[in-house]
């Protein structure tokens, strides 16, 4: 097993990559890789979007991957919870490259979103495990109580819920988790009783 490194913007990516026991070769997968780089950036410039508007009462509201779009709202006023980060201080851009800057639980919607985006990119990792991971379609968020996360499963599109509000334990590690409740097959035991494509899960 090898783990590349992909840069991002001065963030590490990892890859994951298996080599084949028979000694064939692997597939060309560098038209996907290009791809799921320029995905990771243009997630990292959204989550900054969100670390910086968050504050000043800027939401985000929709973010689509097929057009590189993420929409942005002018809340009535500012959420006036105070973010709780797990460094010192809030870390500033350059900061947040090297730094684990996960909010705590007490911390505003915005805080847990700009984590949330900034971690999807880790669904691309497991792309190939068990029944294989899903697709990342794109993020609805309707408001500051939760987050839906948009997946493609074997062309079904799945809404994975996050919570951002009163959360009681860290957001950490989602990208993964959602990859592989989908690729342990998990996903349809988890699915909301009402909503047969909705699990609420993070």
């Amino acid at each position: 097993q090898t783990m590349p490194k992909r840069p991002s913007r001065g963030r590490t990516r990892y890859v994951f990559s298996y080599e084949p026991l028979d000694g064939t070769t692997e597939p060309d997968t560098s038209e996907q890789d290009a791809r799921d780089l320029a995905v990771s950036e243009f997630l990292d410039r959204t989550s900054d979007l969100i670390f910086h508007g968050g504050p000043r009462g800027m939401e985000l509201a929709r973010l689509d991957i097929a057009t590189r779009e993420a929409v942005f709202r002018e809340a009535s006023c500012p959420d006036p919870v105070k973010p709780h980060w797990l460094t010192p201080a809030a870390p500033d851009d350059d900061e947040r490259r090297e730094q684990h800057w996960a909010p705590q639980p007490p911390s505003p919607a915005w805080a847990h979103l700009a984590w949330l985006v900034h971690d999807l990119p880790l669904l691309f990792a497991f792309r190939d495990y068990g029944e294989g991971g899903p697709e990342l379609d794109g993020i609805d968020v309707p408001g500051r109580a939760y987050a839906d996360v948009l997946v493609r499963h074997r062309g079904v599109q799945w809404r994975v819920r996050v919570q951002l509000e009163g959360r009681t334990d860290e957001l950490d590690h989602a990208g993964m988790h959602i990859a592989e409740t989908f690729g342990d097959g998990d996903y349809h035991r988890l699915a909301d009783e009402h909503d047969p494509h909705l699990i609420d899960m993070l």
